[in-house]
C-alpha cells in the first residue's frame, strides 16, 4: 500500500477516548498506555496490573500535569482465546505491543456498527470522547511510526480471532490492501503510531461526545 493509497481511501481517522478527557489530551497529546504509566509513577503493584497482564477494569492515575488521568480496560481481550493465537511473542510482549502504541480506527463503521466496540455491551452505555484526525496530517508526520493491522488486535471475543503477533504490525508499504480484496471497512481497520502522538490539535479536526452509535455533541471543531 502507498500512502496516497491509505489516505484515499481512509482520508480520516478515528480514536475512542475516555468520556471528558479531550481537555487532557489538548494538553499532553495522545499518549500511548506505558507512556502514561511512566508519567504518573504508580506504585510497582498498579503498575504491573496496568501493564504486565489484561485490564480487567479501567484504573485512575494522577498525573502532575493534567489531574486524574484514566487507563481503560482491556475488557474485549480474552487471554483464552489470545494465547492460542499468538505466532510469535508472548502473551506479556503481546500486551507490550499493545501498551506502546495509539491505535485509530479507519473506517467509521467500526465505531457505527452496534455490533463493534461502541455498541458493545460493555461500553454502549458510556459516553465516548471520539476524536476524528486527518490522515494526511498523522502519516506526514509520523510515517516511519505507523502501523497498520487487519484486524481488531485488542479483541479475542472469539475463539475464531484471527492469529496476531508482531507481524499484525505492517509498516504502510508492508501492508497488502490490493491482495486483501475486501471491503474497506474490514481491509485496513486500525492504524497505529509507536510512541503516541504529540500536538494533537494539529492532526485533530473534530471531537465528537459519542454514546453508542449516536453523536451527542461535537465539542471542538478546527
Amino acid at each position: 500500500m502507498t500512502p496516497d493509497e491509505l489516505i484515499h481511501h481512509y482520508p480520516v481517522l478515528h480514536h475512542m477516548a475516555e468520556y471528558n478527557s479531550w481537555p487532557r489530551i489538548q494538553q499532553i497529546g495522545l499518549r500511548t498506555t506505558e507512556q502514561i504509566v511512566d508519567a504518573c509513577q504508580p506504585d510497582p503493584a498498579t503498575r504491573e496490573a496496568i501493564l504486565g497482564q489484561r485490564r480487567t477494569r479501567s484504573f485512575d492515575l494522577e498525573h502532575a500535569v493534567v489531574g486524574t488521568v484514566t487507563i481503560r480496560d482491556q475488557k474485549p481481550l480474552f487471554l483464552h482465546n489470545l494465547a492460542p493465537k499468538l505466532t510469535d511473542v508472548t502473551v506479556e510482549q503481546f500486551l507490550d505491543l499493545l501498551n506502546s502504541r495509539v491505535f485509530m480506527w479507519t473506517h467509521p463503521d467500526r465505531l457505527d456498527r452496534l455490533d463493534r466496540l461502541l455498541g458493545a455491551n460493555a461500553y454502549r452505555r458510556q459516553r465516548h470522547d471520539v476524536l476524528v484526525l486527518e490522515t494526511a496530517s498523522i502519516v506526514q508526520t509520523y510515517y516511519d511510526r505507523i502501523r497498520l493491522t487487519g484486524m481488531n488486535t485488542g479483541a479475542t471475543i472469539f475463539p475464531s480471532s484471527p492469529p496476531r503477533g508482531v507481524e499484525s504490525f505492517m509498516r504502510i508499504s508492508d501492508f497488502p490492501f490490493a491482495e486483501r480484496r475486501k471491503r474497506l471497512v474490514d481491509n485496513v481497520v486500525e492504524l497505529c503510531v509507536i510512541g503516541g502522538v504529540d500536538h494533537i490539535e494539529d492532526h485533530v479536526l473534530q471531537v465528537q461526545r459519542r454514546q453508542g452509535a449516536d453523536v451527542i455533541e461535537t465539542i471542538y471543531e478546527r
